[in-house]
């Protein structure tokens, strides 16, 4: 039985419509070309009386994890900082995204409660509060003591 020239063409008009339809689902479905997962703090908040604080004066590495990397190219990653609430300030330099980590260095100056952000493209992620007390780190002056690089929280 032969089909009919009407019906072969809604047919392949059906067809070509369902295959469009799928084909834009998957366009939609990509995963964005910049995102930032995670941001922590990496080193050690401090030795002293409260456990979890950082202390003023001491350096911390930052890292964020994004999915947008390369050798050369890739957006640059942007790290702000915000203090009791206020607004957030940048925090030095936009970073290259040369790997999955991109890290930077955050040295508190007065006590409080911080955020820090990460930022690629729009897309950001933030810190929980980060608790801010008056530190020191013991090896700032002339004698060498036995915790290297440690930062001492008065809290």
């Amino acid at each position: 039985m032969a089909v009919s020239k009407t019906r072969r063409t809604r047919i392949l008009g059906a067809a070509t419509a369902f295959i469009g339809v799928g084909a834009a689902g998957l366009v939609m479905a990509a995963p964005a070309s910049a995102d930032v997962s995670k941001v922590e703090i990496t080193t050690p908040s401090g030795y002293g009386s409260t456990i979890g604080q950082y202390g003023t004066t001491c350096a911390y590495d930052v890292a964020a994890t994004v999915d947008n990397y390369a050798s050369s190219g890739a957006p640059q990653v942007t790290f702000t900082v915000s203090k009791d609430g206020g607004a957030f300030a940048p925090l030095g330099a936009a970073v290259d995204a040369t790997s999955e980590v991109v890290t930077t260095e955050w040295t508190p100056t007065t006590p409080g409660t911080y955020k820090i952000r990460a930022t690629q493209e729009g897309v950001s992620a933030t810190t929980a509060n980060l608790s801010v007390a008056q530190g020191f780190s013991p090896n700032s002056g002339s004698v060498e003591l036995p915790l290297t690089d440690a930062c001492i929280v008065l809290g």
